[in-house]
């Protein structure tokens, strides 16, 4: 059986998704804890960190996050198809980050669909539904 694999608007679409949802995020903290205070301060500064350091290692790793639930696609290993590790979901964010959109660019070209940030830890976008 052959796998399909998410086209690279898809997968910018997960991402916009996410983006959206931690600016939401980040515009809800700003609303609810708009006190002047060390308490509230702090609250924003944790939620702050978290959407931006937590938020998709750790949903990618153990969960999914809003986007990828959206659109149906999750990361797997390329060797096993299992989950990737949270050490991988780490790596993986970090040289999306460094690398920015030109790390989407081997998509297309690819046997696997797999953007430079999958190359770099073992990864694969599959579909909900597939095995790879």
């Amino acid at each position: 059986m052959e796998i399909e694999y998410p086209t690279i608007l898809r997968r910018y679409f997960s991402t916009f998704i996410d983006g959206l949802f931690i600016i939401g995020m980040l515009v809800l903290c700003a609303y609810v804890l708009d006190a002047e205070n060390s308490t509230a301060t702090n609250a924003r500064v944790g939620v702050i960190l978290f959407m931006f350091f937590i938020y998709e290692p750790i949903f990618t790793a153990y969960f999914c996050t809003l986007g990828q639930k959206i659109t149906g696609i999750r990361i797997r290993r390329l060797s096993t198809g299992n989950r990737i590790s949270i050490i991988q979901a780490y790596l993986r964010i970090v040289v999306k980050i460094l690398f920015g959109i030109f790390s989407f660019f081997t998509i297309p070209f690819t046997k696997n669909k797999r953007a430079i940030h999958d190359f770099a830890v073992g990864s694969l976008v599959i579909y909900e539904n597939e095995s790879a």
